[in-house]
C-alpha cells in the first residue's frame, strides 16, 4: 500500500531565506514544515485576509467620521450631503476578499478629486 494513497507530493520554489524562516516558524510551532504549508494554502483559499479586513474596516471608520462631521451635512444645491458625495467615492475603493487594488486606482483617485476644484 503506497503512503500517498490520501496525500499526493507537492513540490514549491521559495527563496532560501523565506525557507529558513518558514523552517524557524514550523520548529517554534512545534508542527512538520509541510503542515505549515498546507495551513497557510488553506487560508489563503478559504478567503479572508487581515490586510483587506483592515483596509475596509479604516474605510469604513472615515466615512462614519465623514459622515458625522459639521463639514459633513453641508448641502449642495442638488440636494446631496458633502458626506454623501465623498462616501460614494470612499466606497469605490472598498477590497473584496483576495482581491487588490493597485496603487494607481487610488491615486487616480486622488488626482481626479484635485483636478475637480479647477
Amino acid at each position: 500500500m503506497s503512503r500517498f494513497k490520501n496525500v499526493h507530493p507537492l513540490m514549491i520554489y521559495m527563496p532560501i531565506k523565506q525557507r529558513a524562516n518558514l523552517k524557524v516558524f514550523a520548529r517554534k510551532n512545534r508542527m512538520p514544515v509541510s503542515q505549515a504549508v498546507r495551513e497557510g494554502i488553506l487560508m489563503r483559499m478559504a478567503g479572508g485576509n487581515d490586510y483587506t479586513s483592515g483596509w475596509n474596516d479604516g474605510l469604513e471608520a472615515a466615512m462614519e467620521i465623514t459622515k458625522n462631521s459639521n463639514a459633513g451635512k453641508m448641502m449642495f444645491p442638488s440636494g446631496r450631503s458633502f458626506s454623501q458625495m465623498v462616501n460614494e467615492e470612499i466606497s469605490g475603493i472598498v477590497r473584496e476578499n483576495n482581491k487588490t487594488i493597485s496603487a494607481e486606482v487610488v491615486v487616480d483617485k486622488v488626482v481626479q478629486y484635485e483636478g475637480e476644484d479647477k
